[in-house]
């Protein structure tokens, strides 16, 4: 986690590190504890061009597949197996962070209404509240949806 808030004090981030009473691994868990609208899971994804990060606004529901295909001119999109993102990435499925995974991102346009949103930091014990606007700085965003 030392890693993370290094990442976020040098780009200048406005962000806090919260400790969660109990674990968050989805965001029906998150239920009474933050606006729901305002969480920010991030979903792995791959597709033929590799592994893209889902920034997603907790508001959305379902993955709209049709569209990301579209966005990311790609033929065959699905989520990653549980496997599949550890393998790559590093962290469980649940614990997924925000920032610092190292994938392209597709940015949900939906979070920037939001003075702040929530998501992973690779410890579900702890959530990242950050100003949505700063997703942009310390990730590789490719492309966003509406």
């Amino acid at each position: 986690m030392e890693k993370l808030r290094t990442l976020l004090i040098n780009n200048q981030v406005d962000f806090e590190i919260l400790h969660n009473e109990k674990p968050i691994l989805a965001v029906s868990d998150a239920k009474g504890v933050y606006e729901i609208d305002a969480t920010a899971p991030t979903i792995i994804i791959k597709s033929e061009k590799g592994y893209f990060a889902l920034l997603l606004s907790g508001d959305r529901g379902r993955i709209d597949f049709k569209q990301i295909k579209k966005i990311l001119q790609c033929k065959n999109v699905r989520i990653a197996s549980k496997e599949e993102v550890f393998e790559t990435i590093g962290f469980e499925v649940g614990s997924v962070p925000l920032i610092g995974h190292g994938l392209p991102c597709v940015l949900d346009q939906h979070l920037l209404k939001y003075p702040y949103v929530y998501g992973g930091v690779g410890d579900a014990y702890f959530t990242l509240k950050i100003n949505p606007r700063d997703l942009v700085k310390v990730n590789n965003i490719v492309s966003e949806i509406d």
